[in-house]
């Protein structure tokens, strides 16, 4: 239910849009031009028709008194456009193909003479004359003829330029659907991914996708295009990309399409790291679609469906105690007495089947079936009505399932996700300078987890209560056991409703718009419930010494259901201030009411030295006020050459993710987070050791700046190049820290020392770990693209980026969101001492893809990407400094980092080499009680390079029904070259239990790779 405030603020946004009598659905496109005779003078009062090929609908409109005309909401697709004028030959301008979002223009030059018609078939100019910002299309031949590994069509985002894929993102998580995209230097989870305007972002706010790491659907999107920079204020709810995908639509002619893609390991080469035989290997990835009238000109249909079935056998790496330390005996002459209460644990270790790693570790392979099974449908209608309105529905329907490992065969993991979208639109002129938009759109999805521990020794729960065990981090040794989430459960509904006008009025284009966005956040969340014990080596496991225990009390409320409604409306304004000049000025206005669970169960913390409390979760921040403003030079006016330059202010007004968090607070479900615990029971009845994870009370939004200049020439034929420089400054943007640490003496030397025995300053608790808004970041790019568009048979389209992207934290909620980081700040006692690369940065990105058809019927596509390496950060297992900082820490991790040796730096302490990426001589445990001087993510890691082609014949086939039908053969191999692109290296430097220890033998230790060996698909596609 809406509350008044959110009433009354919807009711003067409406207002605010009626009055502007102004803005257009981001669906659609824009078409703007000039109407001149052969001399140059302008024909004021021309009547302009453009006419969709595809459904014979037509929108017309009326030259001013400069020549100009506007048509707005264009859907996609193909066009002509017909120009009338008393006095001069009719003028039929062919080949138009508008694409959504785009703002096209045109001059339409018409001659004395009789009434036969010219016709002239030209495309529009690629070169954006009419506004500010920095977008990049992902066009139809793009998406149906380049080799896109899983056919997933959002991973087209990463042919863009200023965007990195984060490569080391858990993809499986059921937090995490897929690759994620970092945008203009902002966290992933900042993008907003719309499929005809109605929002894709789930519960977390992740990417489109699936718990099988795809969005499938491919062959029914038409074309998707990405706002990155300076986007215009029809745009809003995040402050990263704007991702705007349109799905494709019926037409006059009945057409479809059969097609079967399939792989096997009898085609791949073999893994880095498989050992013996090739794993096996199955995918099949098959489906159809149909679309045509089912009444001309004015109703069609068009639907899709496809299924994806895949079995993966996988070679997993991991490390285990070898056979003396399973009997006490450690590397030095050391032997150490089992404890009892660890023998069944240590029993549950498989014994090593690899080489000896030292330090009492071995390797050990296992081989793993990953399975995974998804199925998408989809249908939509549109009908073009008596008065010339457009009306369109579509129902998106999308279910999977994937089965995964972990690092130790007993502990494997399901995702589960079921996603429905529905969409419904209405557009309608208003005469020939006003026109219409309005959208509802319904979202519902739903994600999940299951987990198993297939024990056979008795090892018990760490929690009465839970089925299974929990997980147990040992120094040098991945995480051992389930994962802590449990049987998780993600559920997000969002209703939308959206109005847009526009109007052109003499040299002004008036955009406005309102919408209102219901949504209900359901969750399941039993986040740590089954704990995790934390050992700072081998040493201590065997000695039953563990340094700390973090889980769920056993009894506890871990569900939650968060109604609440984000409103916003806009205003944008496309000036013509001289023929070659425009202005893009514009405004928006957002907020959103406070999210309160229907059970009462919310809990805050508004005192952090006191205890936390039933109530709001946070201060709602005030709507805010977005400004965004450009300028577009067509420098010679023959739309060849123009120079831009734009800016924009954004707000993240959609933080809902971050409710997550509170499930595990005080009183309702405590979570404790207890040092030198008993093992394997912990001590639930410490009260003191109880944490909390409040969000700051007096939040303040996630806002960016942004800006952009560019300069774009087109040059020979259909070719276009772009030079871009692209800047982003965020403020107040979230992160996670422990603010319950004591603060340090300083010594002498500017030291900053931790004296054993401190207290933290609120002694009822343990760690306090505040999701607060003070986060910063810097991002800065130059960005160069060439393109060539279809033409002559081959299309191009190449960028280079070189950025930097900084900040104090990875601004993430989820300790999943990156497996080579934390996802918490540490003690900021030292200025700056968590600023850093981004995790997600990325120096250098060069992204080549192409299309060419040498001769008829033969086609060759390709991706070429060549990418630096990603930050890395090396740890200590244990809080050596002794600050007591212990938030929520991932796998491999740890709370503290290692110093330099002496004389050695970020320059020179990596190897490349992926045994041992980084020289452990290069680091030292720091002093007892100070910080390491290794700074985050000083480190890079392996970089990437792959290539990707495709190869395709066609064949004609006998008429099938009103047409011919076409075959199509394709053989697609994925990374040609075989190159071994080099996942993470194991991260922890340092048990830290003891003075001048050696680094962990599994330190740099690379155990996998971030995409697959040599892969060949083969596919077969009958089109009619």
């Amino acid at each position: 239910m809406f509350t008044k405030k959110t009433r009354l603020a919807l009711l003067l946004t409406t207002l605010c849009v009626l009055a502007a009598s102004p803005a257009f659905a981001q669906t659609g496109a824009t078409l703007a031009g000039v109407v001149q005779d052969s001399t140059g003078a302008v024909l004021a009062g021309a009547q302009v028709v453009a006419r969709q090929v595809a459904t014979d609908a037509t929108r017309q409109a009326t030259s001013g008194f400069d020549g100009r005309f506007t048509i707005a909401g264009l859907p996609a697709g193909n066009y002509e456009v017909r120009s009338d004028f008393p006095g001069f030959r009719p003028l039929v301008r062919a080949g138009i193909s508008l694409t959504v979002g785009e703002n096209a223009a045109v001059i339409l030059t018409m001659e004395v003479g009789a009434t036969e018609a010219v016709t002239v078939t030209a495309a529009t100019s690629q070169v954006n004359t009419r506004s500010s910002e920095l977008s990049f299309l992902v066009d139809q031949r793009t998406i149906a003829q380049i080799p896109v590994n899983g056919r997933n069509y959002t991973d087209l985002m990463s042919l863009l330029p200023g965007v990195t894929p984060f490569a080391h993102r858990d993809n499986g998580s059921v937090v995490a659907h897929g690759v994620a995209m970092s945008v203009n230097g902002q966290d992933p989870r900042a993008n907003v991914y719309l499929l005809d305007g109605t929002l894709l972002n789930d519960f977390t706010n992740g990417p489109a996708g699936s718990a099988a790491s795809t969005a499938l659907g491919m062959d029914t999107v038409q074309e998707f295009r990405l706002e990155s920079n300076s986007y215009s204020a029809q745009f809003g709810r995040n402050i990263g990309g704007q991702v705007n995908a349109i799905t494709k639509s019926g037409s006059n002619q009945f057409a479809g399409s059969a097609f079967e893609f399939h792989r096997n390991e009898a085609f791949d080469a073999r893994n880095y790291f498989d050992v013996g035989d090739k794993p096996d290997f199955m995918r099949n990835q098959f489906g159809g679609t149909a679309g045509g009238p089912l009444v001309r000109d004015r109703l069609f249909f068009f639907a899709g469906y496809e299924a994806l079935l895949e079995t993966l056998g996988r070679t997993i790496l991991t490390t285990v105690p070898d056979d003396n330390a399973r009997l006490g005996l450690l590397p030095g002459g050391v032997t150490i007495p089992i404890n009892a209460a660890v023998l069944p644990y240590l029993n549950e270790f498989p014994r090593g089947n690899g080489e000896n790693l030292g330090g009492g570790l071995a390797r050990y392979t296992f081989p793993f079936d990953q399975k995974l099974a998804q199925h998408f449908a989809q249908l939509r209608l549109d009908a073009v009505l008596a008065n010339g309105a457009q009306l369109f529905a579509r129902y998106t329907f999308d279910d999977a399932e994937q089965r995964l490992p972990t690092d130790f065969p007993q502990f494997p993991r399901s995702f589960i996700s079921r996603n429905q979208f529905a969409t419904a639109e209405y557009r309608q002129a208003l005469g020939q300078r006003t026109f219409h938009t309005v959208h509802l759109g319904y979202s519902r999805t739903r994600v999940g987890q299951n987990v198993e521990a297939n024990t056979t020794q008795p090892v018990s729960e760490f929690a009465a209560g839970r089925s299974l065990m929990g997980a147990i981090d040992i120094g040098g040794i991945p995480r051992f056991g389930p994962q802590l989430s449990a049987n998780l459960r993600l559920r997000q509904d969002v209703l939308s409703l959206k109005y847009d006008i526009t109007q052109s009025r003499g040299r002004h284009f008036l955009k406005a718009g309102a919408l209102a966005e219901h949504y209900v956040s359901s969750e399941f969340n039993p986040t740590f419930s089954l704990g995790v014990f934390r050992f700072a080596n081998l040493a201590a496991f065997l000695r039953n010494t563990p340094a700390s225990f973090i889980g769920l009390t056993p009894n506890g409320d871990v569900n939650r259901r968060w109604p609440f409604t984000i409103y916003g409306a806009y205003l944008q304004d496309d000036i013509q201030l001289t023929p070659r000049v425009t202005a893009n000025i514009g405004l928006r206005f957002e907020g959103s009411t406070m999210p309160v669970d229907e059970g009462g169960r919310d809990i805050n913390m508004p005192d952090l030295l006191g205890a936390p409390v039933v109530g709001q979760l946070y201060d709602n921040p005030a709507p805010t006020l977005s400004p965004r403003a450009g300028v577009v030079w067509d420098v010679r006016g023959d739309g060849r050459t123009s120079i831009r330059s734009g800016y924009g202010l954004y707000y993240n007004t959609n933080n809902h993710q971050n409710l997550i968090v509170t499930v595990t607070n005080p009183p309702s479900t405590p979570r404790v987070v207890l040092t030198s615990p008993t093992f394997p029971v912990p001590p639930f009845e410490r009260l003191t050791g109880i944490s909390v994870r409040p969000i700051q009370y007096d939040v303040q939004l996630p806002r960016v700046h942004m800006w952009n200049a560019s300069v774009q020439q087109e040059f020979f034929t259909d070719w276009v190049a772009t030079v871009s420089y692209a800047g982003a400054r965020g403020t107040h943007l979230w992160r996670n820290s422990d603010v319950n640490v004591p603060a340090p003496a300083m010594l002498a030397d500017g030291t900053l020392f931790y004296a054993a025995g401190l207290l933290r300053p609120n002694r009822n608790y343990s760690a306090i770990e505040l999701k607060s808004s003070d986060g910063d970041s810097w991002y800065k790019a130059l960005i160069v693209e060439v393109k060539k568009r279809w033409s002559h048979g081959l299309q191009v389209q190449s960028s280079y980026t070189w950025s930097t992207s900084e900040d104090t934290t990875q601004n993430s909620t989820f300790f999943s969101d990156s497996t080579t980081a934390t996802t918490s700040a540490m003690p900021e006692f030292i200025e700056g001492y968590n600023k850093g690369l981004s995790d997600f940065h990325a120096e250098h990105n060069w992204v080549t893809n192409f299309v060419w058809e040498p001769i008829s019927g033969w086609r060759l596509s390709g991706i070429v990407r060549l990418r630096s390496g990603s930050p890395l950060t090396p740890f200590v297992q244990t809080n050596r400094s002794r600050s007591l900082w212990s938030p929520s820490l991932g796998p491999g991790t740890g709370p503290d980092r290692p110093s330099y040796a002496s004389g050695r730096n970020a320059s020179n302490a990596v190897t490349g080499n992926p045994a041992q990426w980084f020289d452990p001589t290069a680091f030292v445990l720091q002093p007892i009680g100070t910080f390491g001087n290794v700074g985050r993510n000083a480190l890079l890691g392996p970089d990437l390079r792959t290539v990707d082609l495709a190869l395709s014949k066609m064949f004609g086939l006998s008429r099938i029904g009103s047409g011919r039908g076409t075959v199509e053969l394709r053989a697609e191999v994925f990374n040609l070259l075989n190159r071994a692109n080099f996942g993470p290296p194991s991260l922890v430097a340092f048990a830290g239990s003891a003075d001048n220890e050696a680094p962990l033998a599994s330190f740099g230790q690379i155990r996998s790779t971030i995409t697959s060996a040599r892969q060949m698909q083969l596919g077969l596609r009958i089109s009619f």
